[in-house]
């Protein structure tokens, strides 16, 4: 990059999304980077490198990890820049309509922008209960990031989302004993998944709220838990605790774009234009009706986003022939 370049496109956030938006463009011969807060992947790297995938389409069954660093080489293959580890501090819009984009590391130049950052750099979201923070990284951990430490052992997966249904059924597969505890006693994750953990005789806890962790003397963990409805307590010991209770997002950057929200979601139209002319989003970080926060989704508002920036380009500069 140099102080003159000026990108058709800066792509913002290297998750499904973002990669797909870079691929999509790159077909197009525009001129595209992508600038990326973190490793490139976004959560399916950084989060959940080992969780499975059912529902992508071409694919039985795969980790993220591996879904991921796939569309990263695609990515790589089209010769697509990637600016890993480099948040974006600042968007700047210039007279004539353009954009300055600051990162950690430098300034770049953009005719237009795709926000592909999903939750932004976001953290797992912790339950905030006694000895959680004392045991995170000595029994209690929110991602999988050496599977084979999880393998036979008696594992507590706390969450009723996606994730935690994923990862229950994942553990499984490693001759893991696990125990699903969720405090709700509906599950929001896929109704086969679900179905599927039960037929593998995972013990459920549904209604039940964690409200200690406590380390044994001999190396277990403790839980104290309290049914939500009839306020019984019990206590149950694990080998380690997976806590999957959703994600913190970090709106940061949403806030200094000034664009409109949905709560902490970008509002877009069926273009996914936002409300900026010449910054498009795509992926977790959009709200619209009858949103679906999946991975093919994302995919489907990528080229959506690609094809609608394409078009004000067209126009903007139909009158330079370009």
């Amino acid at each position: 990059m140099n102080d003159s370049e000026i990108f058709d496109s800066i792509i913002i956030g290297a998750g499904p999304a973002g990669m797909t938006a870079a691929i999509f463009a790159r077909t197009k011969n525009l001129h595209v980077l992508i600038m990326e807060g973190g490793k490139a992947g976004g959560q399916l790297i950084n989060l959940y490198p080992y969780k499975p995938v059912y529902n992508y389409p071409g694919y039985a069954q795969i980790t993220a990890g591996k879904l991921a660093r796939q569309m990263i080489r695609q990515v790589q293959r089209f010769d697509i820049p990637i600016v890993e580890n480099s948040p974006v501090l600042d968007i700047r819009k210039s007279e004539n309509g353009d954009f300055e984009i600051s990162g950690k590391h430098s300034l770049v130049k953009t005719k237009t922008i795709i926000l592909a950052s999903g939750l932004g750099l976001s953290e797992p979201r912790k339950l905030n209960v006694p000895g959680e923070d004392e045991l995170k990284g000595c029994g209690i951990e929110y991602t999988i990031d050496d599977i084979a430490s999880w393998a036979g052992k008696e594992i507590a997966v706390i969450g009723g989302g996606n994730s935690a249904i994923d990862n229950a059924l994942l553990l499984q597969e490693k001759n893991a004993g696990v125990t699903l505890i969720h405090r709700s006693h509906k599950l929001r994750a896929e109704a086969a998944n679900v179905e599927k953990l039960q037929q593998n005789d995972a013990q459920m806890l549904l209604g039940w709220q964690t409200v200690r962790f406590q380390k044994e003397n001999d190396s277990k963990i403790s839980m104290k838990m309290e049914n939500s409805v009839n306020k019984q307590s019990m206590c149950l010991t694990f080998d380690k605790i997976l806590i999957n209770a959703g994600l913190k997002p970090n709106t940061e950057l949403l806030e200094k774009t000034g664009l409109e929200k949905a709560g902490k979601q970008i509002q877009v139209d069926t273009e996914m234009q936002t409300s900026v002319p010449g910054i498009f989003s795509c992926g977790d970080a959009v709200f619209y009706p009858g949103k679906v926060r999946l991975i093919v989704t994302a995919i489907g508002e990528a080229a959506t986003a690609v094809n609608s920036m394409q078009k004000y380009l067209n126009l903007k500069y139909s009158h330079l022939g370009k």
